[in-house]
């Protein structure tokens, strides 16, 4: 059951996020967005503008600190006519949360849709942004906080 009185320490923070890909562990994580797009329709009911859900769509930004050489084998594989698929994992568990509880989503049919070859400036960290693309089916919720 959802509480109307929250205390500011029930609220999670991103610091214990944790995200595997192909089952590996992601040390080097600085953020993950997922999210699922509704795509719609215009249903025009007398003067009324109204909508119909006529697809979805998934698509994310998985942010890296460079440590490795993330890249490379998605390269070697569109070169060779292959587009891959993968599974993301995240989860989420604030020392803080309801009951210790752990938000875990699975991400299947994952697609990369650009590898940064080189990207950097002098005297900053480097970092690499991984835009991807998922079917919405594939999705599951492992655990949820409630």
């Amino acid at each position: 059951k959802m509480s109307e009185n929250i205390r500011g320490n029930r609220t999670i923070t991103g610091a214990y996020g944790e995200l595997w890909l192909d089952n590996e562990k992601v040390a080097e994580l600085k953020s993950i967005e997922a999210k699922i797009s509704a795509e719609r329709s215009d249903v025009q009911l007398g003067l009324s503008i109204d909508s119909k859900i006529t697809g979805l769509k998934g698509e994310g930004t998985l942010t890296i600190f460079k440590v490795y050489t993330r890249g490379k084998k998605i390269l070697e594989n569109w070169a060779k006519g292959k587009d891959t698929r993968s599974r993301i994992v995240t989860s989420i568990k604030d020392p803080d949360s309801f009951r210790g509880q752990e938000e875990r989503v699975s991400i299947d049919n994952v697609w990369f849709n650009s590898v940064e070859l080189a990207k950097f400036s002098r005297g900053e960290i480097v970092e690499e942004e991984i835009p991807f693309g998922f079917t919405p089916s594939d999705v599951r919720y492992e655990n949820s906080i409630k």
